[in-house]
């Protein structure tokens, strides 16, 4: 980095560089020079995103010839040759061939680099890679001759794998949800407010309670819910003089969680390894960035909440079987925009991590949360208090779409359509 080059970067390494940093990095340069920078980050991202549709398509295409045309007024002439032109018709291709993720080399390129590491003999070369292979395949075709309890290349867990349904816990609803926490565990109890937390957002969030919710409401009104609710639900429930008949999980909900809890800092679920803030500081890697999507108050403004995980708890009920749910406690950042922003034009959102959340509802549900890390900005000090929120994905994992998941690649292409100011104030004042 000293000599102003990047040395031992794969070409996934500049694949993410391209799609994600390269905005952060260079937002230190003059807005006319970052502007055109930033739209070629995110063409790339657009274009190699999961589903591309035929009118995101249309609107990319027009893009990068307005940001090509920037770019050729800032940077002198020897630079564009004809890779800085090949962008152009990398639209076209995607029409013809479709999405990026069945056609670009990622995959082979993760095979070879694995064979290569089954040689043995350096003078042989040719020979020892293909021995390796034959060895490898062969290990494979034998592995369908055994049972799923032998453990093989076929059916070797993944490294973020969430683990088996427990036989002692049966899924039902919110609980016993699939999920692989952290061997090393502690115990600890509830705080008052902690414990009316907790219930609160377990109750809100039980498909089974939500006609409770919904006649609380209309009898009580929303203001209430958070303090009165739970309190309500158990004497609804347990009412003597009631011929109202509830299901066993309500009335075992409705009686609250055990006076103790599970305390562990590490917990994978659906292909992401989230850890606590404290083991994520100081590691090269970060797993503590969350997100979840909630309304504003209960108005049904949807808007996304991006926080830290401070720490992982389970919780269990009483009752046969028992039913547990895992738990992180994280410190949410303002949703406002005094504490968050998004660019809508660049797809880039940004929080302010000095502003913290001010209302107590720090607890969600394992299962709802979705992976985010934040990159601070470099030579800024106008933004050392903001981070940019990059959102990760899972890797190798079939959601109910059918849709493969590839990390850092978009859903949908939602591209905003790039307009070239100088050249329209040039038209106007000649």
């Amino acid at each position: 980095m000293n000599e102003g080059k990047l040395i031992g970067m794969k070409s996934h390494d500049c694949h993410v560089f391209m799609e994600t940093l390269i905005p952060i990095t260079f937002s230190h340069l003059p807005e006319r020079i970052w502007k055109p920078i930033a739209e070629i980050s995110l063409f790339f991202k657009d274009l190699c995103s999961e589903k591309l549709l035929e009118s995101s398509l249309d609107r990319i295409e027009e893009n990068i010839l307005v940001t090509t045309t920037k770019l050729e007024k800032i940077f002198p002439c020897d630079l564009f040759d004809v890779m800085e032109h090949l962008p152009i018709h990398l639209v076209q291709e995607a029409r013809l061939g479709g999405s990026v993720q069945t056609r670009w080399m990622y995959p082979f390129e993760r095979k070879i680099g694995s064979s290569k590491q089954t040689i043995k003999q350096r003078g042989r070369i040719e020979g020892s890679f293909v021995q390796g292979h034959i060895g490898r395949e062969t290990g494979d075709f034998y592995s369908y001759y055994f049972g799923n309890d032998v453990s093989c290349s076929r059916n070797r867990p993944n490294r973020n794998d969430e683990g088996d349904i427990d036989p002692l816990f049966p899924p039902i609803s919110i609980f016993n949800q699939n999920g692989r926490g952290s061997k090393k565990r502690g115990k600890r109890g509830f705080t008052d407010m902690e414990m009316q937390s907790i219930v609160t957002h377990i109750l809100l969030n039980c498909p089974e309670i939500q006609s409770y919710v919904n006649l609380f409401v209309n009898t009580w009104g929303n203001e209430a819910i958070y303090t009165e609710f739970s309190k309500w639900l158990r004497n609804y429930v347990y009412d003597e003089y009631s011929s109202v008949q509830h299901l066993q999980l309500v009335k075992e909900v409705a009686l609250g969680p055990e006076s103790q809890v599970l305390t562990m800092n590490k917990y994978c679920d659906k292909g992401f390894k989230f850890q606590t803030e404290e083991v994520s500081r100081n590691k090269k890697t970060n797993n503590s960035g969350v997100y979840i999507q909630g309304d504003v108050d209960g108005i049904g403004q949807t808007i996304e909440y991006y926080g830290v995980i401070q720490e992982i708890i389970e919780v269990r009920y009483s009752g046969w079987p028992k039913n547990k749910i895992v738990l992180f406690r994280c410190e949410w950042f303002d949703p406002s925009h005094r504490g968050t922003k998004v660019d809508h034009q660049h797809n880039i959102i940004e929080v302010k991590h000095t502003k913290k959340y001010r209302s107590y509802d720090p607890f969600i549900i394992a299962q709802n949360a979705k992976q985010v890390y934040y990159a601070s900005y470099p030579l800024r000090r106008d933004k050392a208090d903001w981070w940019v929120v990059i959102k990760s994905k899972h890797v190798g994992r079939i959601e109910i779409d059918n849709v493969l998941d590839v990390v850092y690649q978009n859903d949908v292409a939602i591209v905003q359509q790039q307009v070239d100011v100088e050249l329209e104030i040039t038209l106007q004042h000649p």
